[in-house]
């Protein structure tokens, strides 16, 4: 009962009681059916999130963490981090109500003048310059960066890194065909902490199912809560 009550008072937990329900009893069928692995317990709420955002087991396989990458991520979460993402659409799909639990604010750079600007002058990507501009302004110092989109983004990102800044962690998710397998090789061996679906896969989708179990294991006390976990 206490866990029930905890849960209705906490946003990054679903709202109403049928909403819970669903959404354990989905946690449960993706348990059942994902069977063993190697995860850690704070690392499989994150990848079973990701199944269940988008009905593919294969991201069992294809989800890498680097060392005390989730760790990292509840830190800066739990600090009120700014989360700098690559597209419009992992932005709008971020619960507010969650993100106002710990501040964080969420920044999404491609249709800002500056950046517009910067992409046109130089002929390359917007996403470029998104990193370029942010990176001169501090944004990505401390931030957690969520790249679900663009691999010329990512693989700016990993450049500014090895320039000296330092996000508290990447999640590295484009999806794609073009500089997608480079982009994430690079950010692989970059000194930074990072989650990566390696392959072609990717997506906003899987960026913001990432996000929203961070935020949820943040809000826990980064302890998985969830009946589907306890019982398992």
């Amino acid at each position: 009962m206490d866990e029930l009550i905890k849960a209705q008072k906490n946003p990054a937990h679903q709202m109403t009681e049928k909403g819970r329900a669903i959404e354990e009893e989905s946690f449960r069928i993706v348990d059942l059916e994902a069977g063993a692995h190697g995860f850690s317990p704070l690392q499989w709420p994150i990848v079973r999130r990701m199944i269940h955002a988008t009905a593919d087991f294969e991201f069992k396989e294809l989800t890498r963490f680097s060392e005390g990458a989730v760790e990292a991520g509840l830190k800066a979460i739990q600090e009120g981090a700014r989360i700098l993402v690559d597209a419009r659409m992992i932005a709008c799909g971020l619960n507010p109500e969650r993100l106002r639990l710990f501040g964080n604010e969420v920044v999404e750079l491609l249709a800002h003048p500056e950046v517009v600007a910067r992409a046109k002058a130089t002929g390359g990507t917007r996403a470029e310059a998104a990193v370029a501009y942010a990176w001169e302004k501090g944004l990505l110092q401390g931030a957690i960066v969520g790249v679900g989109n663009a691999p010329t983004f990512l693989l700016a990102l990993v450049e500014a890194i090895r320039q000296g800044a330092r996000p508290a962690l990447v999640l590295g998710m484009p999806v794609g065909f073009v500089n997608v397998l480079e982009a994430k090789r690079a950010l692989m061996e970059a000194p930074v902490p990072w989650i990566v679906t390696e392959g072609r896969k990717g997506g906003s989708t899987l960026v913001v199912a990432a996000l929203h179990a961070l935020i949820r294991l943040a809000a826990d006390g980064g302890v998985d809560t969830s009946s589907a976990f306890r019982e398992g």
